[in-house]
């Protein structure tokens, strides 16, 4: 059985005609015929009834065409994250970070361009998958201590193993309108009468891990949100021009420092967040991968 066979026979089943078929696909009635027939005799059962009236779908043609719309499915994921073939290169899946697009940028320039480049952005969920299916050779982290064994739980399952890099605490994010943006550190407590933009919705988002840190200050999951979502560009403006903030992780470079935003480290935070990356088990990482690792440290 060829994936041919079974593109031409959905196109059948779509049309509902041969000679319709034949128009979509650039060839003739008699050639979809002939496949058809092929791949009628390969099953050993009629996929079509003919009629005077046209063709209709047999039971068991119909059977068929949704474990054919299931394969054709499968071969198009196949297709999508298919690649030049390339003995050297980078497969990194990350969260959303400036300070990590910055990287890619330092190391195309390191290696000249010559390494070809595989950059995924998601969810822990997404990031480990692409890891887990051989996608990515490594996946960038950050998880909350009190959810380190659901983490595990999931690393467990998928066969991985995770480096921590660093221990960070939270901090705020104000722009210049905001009453707080001279302030050199903000307390829990402080936090309850402010308006906040809410980020990526996701069960490990920095958002979520706030929700469940809840050092000195009770109830946190009660922050105001009053701006919800995904885009940075959103975000910086409502920054720049709001009374509005945004919690994020207080790493060595600052995230939206070249914007005028300032980055308030919160008080009695310190390690409540832990970055690491991701890989399979056993697995011997690549010098590029090594190179990403090492330069990722230094900015955190």
């Amino acid at each position: 059985m060829e994936i041919k066979q079974l593109e031409y026979f959905l196109a059948v089943c779509e049309r509902g005609s041969f000679n319709k078929a034949a128009d979509c696909l650039y060839t003739t009635q008699p050639n979809v015929s002939k496949v058809i027939n092929n791949l009628e005799q390969e099953l050993g059962r009629e996929l079509f009834k003919r009629t005077y009236k046209g063709i209709e779908l047999t039971p068991y043609g119909k059977t068929i065409c949704q474990y054919a719309e299931v394969v054709l499915k499968h071969v198009q994921l196949m297709q999508d994250i298919a690649l030049p073939a390339k003995a050297r290169k980078l497969s990194v899946a990350t969260y959303r970070s400036d300070i990590i697009s910055k990287i890619f940028v330092d190391f195309y320039n390191e290696f000249n361009g010559e390494i070809f480049i595989e950059h995924y952005q998601g969810s822990v969920e997404e990031i480990t998958d692409n890891v887990k299916k051989g996608i990515c050779e490594i996946g960038i982290v950050y998880v909350a201590q009190n959810q380190r064994k659901i983490f595990n739980h999931i690393l467990y399952h998928k066969n991985l193993q995770f480096k921590v890099l660093s221990n960070n605490s939270i901090c705020v994010y104000f722009g210049p309108k905001h009453k707080f943006y001279e302030k050199t550190s903000v307390d829990f407590d402080e936090l309850a009468d402010l308006q906040f933009i809410y980020g990526v919705k996701d069960s490990f988002a920095l958002e979520h891990h706030m929700e469940k840190i809840n050092i000195g200050f009770k109830g946190l999951e009660l922050l105001n949100n009053a701006v919800y979502t995904n885009s940075d560009d959103t975000i910086i403006n409502l920054l720049l021009n709001t009374d509005l903030c945004r919690l994020g992780i207080n790493a060595t470079e600052k995230k939206y420092e070249r914007y005028n935003i300032r980055a308030v480290p919160i008080n009695d935070s310190d390690n409540v967040l832990t970055l690491g990356y991701v890989y399979t088990e056993n697995q011997e990482l690549s010098p590029y991968a090594k190179w990403f690792i090492e330069k990722f440290k230094q900015t955190v």
